[in-house]
């Protein structure tokens, strides 16, 4: 039966779409984005005599120098009848030229499903036992190897994006037979505006054992060097609902495909699947927040400590139909893979595989992205709780 869910924004919330704002459809206002519908602009031209001339002009001889703001005050135009939207910058000190946009349709930002059943995926993953996430490094191995003898022949070896293809086919079974296919999740309602900001994230690099901020120039000790991303985000204490359908067979499997009650340790006798998905899902948040945990706290990024202490107290508080978990973008590599249980001579060998990507086997990932509010850290992204309501009257 379809039940519905809720989920509550606990640090900013950025899911990226395809595209990005550019500098030429939005204007800043003090501490306000005002994003530019130009069908209305141009509906405006009507009356605004060499306004479209002036904007075609300057897009094609020096679109980063353009200006928005000078063409509406050139033209007196009643900004407030040609704007998309318009959002907070939350303490956002620096704004680049473009600006991460969040996912969309029709023109309305929502949280879609299938964001947050790979989330789920993920993080199910990471709860599996060690033997079945051992698979994962046999993989890589087999890969690595794969790839040492098309060096000598001077072949092609393998994708980097096949690598865990064989150990995800032998533990959730092909797409027909796996248990995923008994998850349903439905994209979240529309989000309103007034609950949208902007904010602007960092790039931790750990360089020689020390805390650096990410440039293009290089790497930098004061943050405010560091190259600003700004995303449009949703805003913590947000909440959301949608509907979600756990089959099952999700959990204990059928006649044609196996469940997936066998491939956890350490879970409690089996109640429903509900409570079983959210108490698999908290065991693997509560691993990986401690990793995080131990991993700022080595470089005594205290902010950040605490803001992972947060969530772990959120964690002991939760119902059993409730559980933490992390999306979106920004949220980096041990979100979203297996790697924080990879051992140190695994990451050399996907060095190896995957030589488009910067690896140090040494400390791997060693960049994280962290929000900046006026200035200072403030939180990381991408946090939210999610609770398994009330069964529906019609299934999903």
């Amino acid at each position: 039966m379809s039940k519905t869910y809720e989920v509550e924004v606990l640090t900013p919330l950025v899911i990226g779409s395809q595209d990005k704002l550019q500098s030429f459809e939005f204007i800043k206002e003090g501490d306000f984005l005002r994003v530019i519908n130009f069908d209305k602009l141009f509906e405006m031209s009507i009356s605004k005599e060499g306004l479209i001339d002036t904007i075609t002009h300057a897009l094609e001889t020096n679109p980063r120098g353009f200006r928005l703001d000078d063409v509406v005050k050139k033209y007196a135009i009643d900004v407030d009848k040609c704007t998309r939207y318009k959002i907070k910058l939350d303490g956002v000190r620096s704004l680049p030229n473009e600006v991460v946009s969040f996912v969309k349709s029709a023109g309305r930002a929502y949280i879609p499903g299938a964001s947050l059943k790979g989330a789920v995926r993920s993080f199910l993953t990471k709860a599996l036992k060690s033997t079945l996430l051992k698979q994962y490094e046999n993989a890589l191995s087999s890969a690595y190897e794969k790839k040492i003898k098309a060096i000598d022949q001077r072949r092609n070896g393998v994708s980097p994006q096949e690598v865990d293809d064989a150990a995800e086919v032998n533990i959730f079974f092909q797409s027909y037979f796996s248990p995923f296919k008994f998850l349903q999740i439905s994209d979240t309602e529309f989000v309103l505006y007034e609950n949208m900001s902007g904010y602007e994230i960092k790039v931790l690099n750990i360089c020689d054992n020390k805390v650096k901020w990410y440039n293009r120039r290089g790497n930098f000790d004061d943050p405010q060097c560091g190259l600003s991303i700004v995303a449009e985000g949703i805003n913590p204490l947000t909440k959301l609902k949608g509907i979600i359908k756990v089959g099952d067979g999700f959990v204990l499997g059928n006649e044609a495909t196996g469940g997936l009650k066998d491939k956890f340790v350490n879970i409690a006798s089996y109640k429903n699947c509900i409570e079983f998905l959210a108490e698999v899902i908290n065991s693997a948040t509560e691993k990986y927040i401690s990793s995080e945990i131990e991993f700022y706290s080595k470089y005594k990024l205290t902010q950040i400590v605490a803001e992972y202490r947060k969530l772990i107290g959120i964690l002991k508080g939760l119902a059993p139909n409730q559980f933490l978990i992390q999306l979106g973008f920004s949220t980096g590599y041990y979100s979203k893979t297996v790697g924080m249980f990879f051992e140190k001579e695994s990451f050399a060998k996907l060095k190896v595989v995957d030589n488009n990507s910067k690896i140090y086997p040494e400390l791997f990932p060693k960049t994280r992205r962290v929000v900046f509010k006026s200035g200072n850290i403030s939180t990381i992204p991408g946090w939210v709780k999610v609770t398994i309501g009330e069964e529906m009257l019609k299934d999903f």
